[in-house]
């Protein structure tokens, strides 16, 4: 559809107004049309249901128009015919209903049933500070009692009803605020969108996680995750458990061994009949570990609530102090209706979470927001080469054939071998001759796939097989002098890729993998602020000396073992430093499990992913950068509470003392100012230029 108008164009927002109403199921198959285009965000629709802002990655107008001229007409006649989305509530309803029912208890109620219903609310205020003073606490719900009820008795009903109208609107707001910012983040977390290999008639082919139905045959293999429940089909691997069991032994799988969703694949590859076709039944339990980590049981968070219930205590003091002092009831309840720990314990986890799901829609998810506390302290940042300075996508640099063979002949033979097996040095091959115009019909028998060695197969009756060189050997392929020679010299740049026929070698394919584009500023941003960066890589000095002469590292170990990456992290963290470990493979899992925050990237192995604290789904090192600003943008903003909170309501208490404010007003002002500090709380990075 194209029968739009763009209102308002900046570089990573355009804001449009269509001709069609904005209905939620309009809303909803827009969202899910976003995400065919990469570079579109976030759609904010507004509230006159025909305006919605679109946010971009960078200055690409055109993104914009491609998406609305994608929308399908008979779509949204779909969404208008059909509606199945309810409503979204926004605090505007809830403000508007809060007011219609104030203003009909006050002005259409009979006095007899007015003051019934207000001291049937006042019960459940009764109730509540009643459950604090038998569990031994002084806090906010003693605190609004005491108000409501002394107000009440000084013959003060106006001012308990409008305490009371104030606390249960604030609870209602701050409910919705909370609410608003779990499903955010669920729906940037539980998407949809991943690509899975699976086989039909005995094709294997790629498909997204959407079109996966029951009966599905799903293949997945070493270091990956199952993303669904099923049952073994063919093949033989041990799985990795851990995220359902907490036992890291794996287990032996085999046909018609039930498997489950979340679990790795340790070693081996199998083919999965999917008997449950809800994916991601571990990222639904980590938002559930979420929801109930942001009920605020973190360090600083829990930190500013027990301060936050600190303070009650002295709301009563002070009430105590001036009525002994004045004799007024007036005076001594300005204590009680404006008190220190309201704002602050509503406002702390709103400021977290929005960190959080800030960083989500920056394609980066956090598995809890104490991790974004930990990251604002971190001294060293420890890296992994492969896969994580560089791409992770490997790409043929050279191809050295031996015997007579033409570089054309072995490129079509290896990509007819690779293209059936997911690998990234089986897509390096498959790549590569398309780039060169090279096709490759199937040539070869039957194909049997070796996890971890390679392929093995015939054409025209003789053997070929494609893999390692142990697999080489292991095959009977004979490599000569020259041959050797020849690798001697390019093994210690490059990975390579053996090529055989019949009994020898007939091919070299020369394997390497580029900096991310983003790397060497990302490094140098961290080392200007003052962080050690250090590498820590398997692969050997000769490997790693270009990579050196691009960056500048504080230390560098070269031929690590998984052990040495671990010990490094624990030695480091028992000197005094903050650790940060960034890496994508099996390798590198208990490293990341052991330092102080764990990162991988998007493309790592599944075994990575459960181990780390945080994944970068943007498959970007600049994300580091992002973490940097949204950790300091939480301190502030949490140090900003606590400070707003402090500064207005001592001022809220001396207008009470000296008769400025009369109660029903400092109820009103108070209130008011915790709604303030709460909207900051969660939009405080709305104007902030988080990259």
């Amino acid at each position: 559809m194209k029968d739009y108008k763009i209102i308002y164009q900046s570089k990573t927002r355009v804001r449009v107004r269509v001709s069609y109403r904005l209905t939620p199921d309009v809303r909803f198959y827009l969202d899910k049309l976003k995400g065919r285009f990469k570079d579109i965000r976030k759609i904010h629709f507004y509230n006159d249901s025909y305006t919605m802002a679109v946010e971009i990655n960078h200055a690409n107008a055109n993104v914009v128009k491609e998406f609305l001229s994608a929308v399908e007409v008979d779509k949204v006649k779909e969404c208008y015919l059909n509606p199945t989305q309810e409503k979204a509530i926004t605090p505007y309803d809830i403000i508007t209903k809060a007011v219609y029912r104030r203003m009909a208890h006050r002005f259409l109620t009979p006095p007899p049933l007015r003051l019934a219903i207000t001291l049937k609310k006042t019960y459940a205020f009764y109730d509540d500070a009643l459950e604090s003073l038998r569990n031994k606490r002084l806090d906010m719900s003693v605190l609004d009692f005491t108000a409501i009820a002394i107000a009440l008795l000084t013959g003060e009903m106006k001012t308990a009803n409008t305490i009371m109208f104030l606390l249960n609107l604030g609870t209602d707001l701050d409910s919705w605020s909370y609410k608003k910012s779990i499903e955010d983040l669920e729906h940037n977390l539980l998407n949809q969108d991943a690509e899975i290999w699976i086989e039909k008639n005995g094709v294997r082919v790629l498909v997204t996680m959407n079109e996966i139905t029951i009966g599905d045959h799903i293949v997945i293999s070493e270091g990956n995750e199952l993303k669904y429940d099923g049952v073994v089909v063919s093949g033989r691997a041990y799985m990795n458990e851990s995220s359902l069991t907490g036992e890291t032994f794996p287990i032996s799988k085999k046909a018609g061994s039930k498997v489950f969703a979340n679990t790795v694949v340790a070693s081996g590859e199998l083919v999965v009949e999917v008997t449950n076709d809800q994916a991601n039944v571990h990222l639904h339990r980590l938002v559930d570990l979420i929801k109930e980590s942001e009920s605020i049981t973190n360090s600083k968070q829990k930190l500013f609530i027990d301060k936050a219930d600190d303070l009650v205590k002295y709301n009563f003091i002070g009430a105590a102090i001036t009525y002994l002092l004045t004799g007024s009831f007036t005076k001594a309840i300005s204590f009680l209706l404006v008190d220190y720990s309201c704002a602050l314990k509503i406002a702390t986890p709103i400021t977290c979470l929005t960190a959080v799901n800030e960083a989500a829609e920056h394609g980066i998810v956090i598995k809890g927001s104490n991790n974004l506390e930990v990251y604002h302290d971190l001294t060293t940042f420890v890296f992994d080469k492969t896969g994580t300075l560089t791409t992770g996508i490997p790409t043929i640099e050279r191809i050295v054939p031996f015997f007579g063979h033409s570089v054309e002949e072995v490129l079509r033979i290896g990509a007819c071998l690779e293209e059936h097996v997911y690998h990234p040095f089986a897509q390096a091959v498959v790549e590569k001759a398309k780039q060169e115009h090279i096709e490759h019909e199937e040539m070869h028998g039957e194909l049997q796939h070796i996890a971890s060695k390679g392929i093995k197969s015939t054409i025209d009756g003789k053997n070929v097989v494609i893999g390692s060189r142990r697999f080489m050997k292991e095959e009977g392929m004979v490599l000569n002098d020259e041959q050797r020679a020849v690798i001697s010299e390019t093994e210690a740049f490059y990975h390579l890729l053996y090529l055989g026929f019949e009994d020898k070698v007939i091919a070299l394919f020369c394997i390497d993998t580029p900096l991310r584009s983003d790397a060497i500023d990302t490094l140098q941003w961290l080392k200007r602020h003052g962080k050690k960066i250090v590498l820590l890589t398997g692969d050997t000095a000769e490997r790693t000396n270009t990579l050196r002469q691009k960056i500048t590292f504080d230390e560098v170990m070269t031929e690590v073992k998984p052990e040495d990456k671990f010990n490094y992290v624990k030695n480091h963290q028992e000197s005094g430093e903050r650790v940060l470990m960034i890496g994508d493979g099996l390798n590198d899992s208990a490293a990341l499990s052991m330092a102080d925050i764990g990162v991988v990237m998007d493309n790592s192995s599944d075994v990575a992913r459960q181990s780390c604290d945080i994944i970068l789904l943007s498959d970007q090192l600049h994300s580091l950068k992002t973490l940097t600003q949204l950790s300091e943008e939480m301190h502030q903003q949490l140090a900003k509470n606590l400070n707003r909170t402090v500064i207005v309501n001592t001022s809220l208490i001396g207008l009470g003392l000296f008769s400025i404010f009369p109660p029903n007003y400092l109820a009103v002002v108070h209130n008011l100012t915790t709604a303030g500090i709460v909207g900051s709380s969660f939009n405080y990075l709305k104007n902030k230029n988080i990259k």
